[in-house]
C-alpha cells in the first residue's frame, strides 16, 4: 500500500499494464496511418519497445498471482485459427 491513497501495488501495476495496452493500440494505429516511411518506422520501433516493456510489466503482475490466465484447450485454439483464417480470406 502506498501512503493514504488507498491504492495497492496491484492497483498501480494493473493501471500501468492498462496504460501500456493503450499505448500499443495508439502506436499501432499511428504506424498504420503514417504515410512517411521514416515516421512509420519510428512508430514501429516505438511499438516494438512498448511490447517488450508491457511484457515485463505483465510478467511482474503474473509472478505475483495478480493476473492469471486459463490455459486454452486445443479445440479453442483450432476454432480461433479457423476464425482468423476465414477473416483473412475475406480481406
Amino acid at each position: 500500500m502506498m501512503g493514504n491513497t488507498g491504492m495497492t501495488d496491484k492497483d498501480i501495476m494493473m493501471g500501468v499494464l492498462g496504460d501500456y495496452k493503450l499505448a500499443i493500440e495508439v502506436l499501432s494505429h499511428a504506424a498504420t496511418e503514417a504515410a512517411n516511411e521514416n515516421l512509420k518506422r519510428d512508430f514501429i520501433n516505438a511499438l516494438n519497445s512498448t511490447f517488450e516493456e508491457q511484457k515485463q510489466v505483465w510478467n511482474a503482475i503474473s509472478q505475483r498471482g495478480w493476473y492469471s490466465v486459463k490455459p486454452a484447450q486445443m479445440q479453442d485454439i483450432q476454432e480461433a485459427k479457423n476464425k482468423f483464417r476465414q477473416l483473412a480470406g475475406v480481406m
